[in-house]
């Protein structure tokens, strides 16, 4: 898990600047305040469908993945921005990252990263659709907003 933080961290900080600062800031606040909602949502009680880590109860491991989900945000928006996918590419470019995102998690499981009660990586693969969707949502408001105001 370090080494995979330290690279993805590395990766990001190695990216020519694309976004305005804020923007990447607040993408990365986003893919983070996103998953750690749905974390305390419906993997603790009364829900509890899943357990992130081996137990149940909040762990310094459970902030290692936190700090995973801001690289994933980011690069998903940095590449979204940097291809300018539009129209029907959209749809395309979320399945493709929501396949992304269950494989990881499968593989997350393997090493009970998660461990799933009443859920299934079909339901997470759901859940990363609607996610990236809004995520790409987020990120064009912000760029309105941000044109508007003339910082870009």
């Amino acid at each position: 898990m370090l080494a995979s933080l330290a690279v993805g961290y590395f990766m990001v900080y190695r990216l020519p600047p694309r976004l305005p600062k804020s923007v990447a800031a607040l993408v990365m606040l986003w893919s983070v305040a996103t998953p750690l909602c749905m974390d305390h949502s419906i993997g603790s009680p009364p829900i509890d469908v899943y357990d992130t880590n081996i137990n149940p109860a909040l762990t310094f491991t459970d902030f290692l993945t936190w700090c995973m989900y801001p690289i994933f945000g980011y690069v998903f928006i940095y590449l979204y921005d940097l291809w300018k996918i539009g129209g029907l590419g959209i749809p395309l470019y979320v399945l493709a990252w929501a396949i992304l995102g269950a494989c990881f998690e499968k593989l997350s499981v393997v090493f009970r990263v998660f461990q799933y009660k009443d859920w299934s990586t079909y339901d997470s693969f759901l859940i990363y659709v609607i996610v990236q969707l809004l995520t790409v949502v987020f990120f064009r408001i912000l760029m309105k907003v941000f044109k508007r105001a003339g910082k870009v």
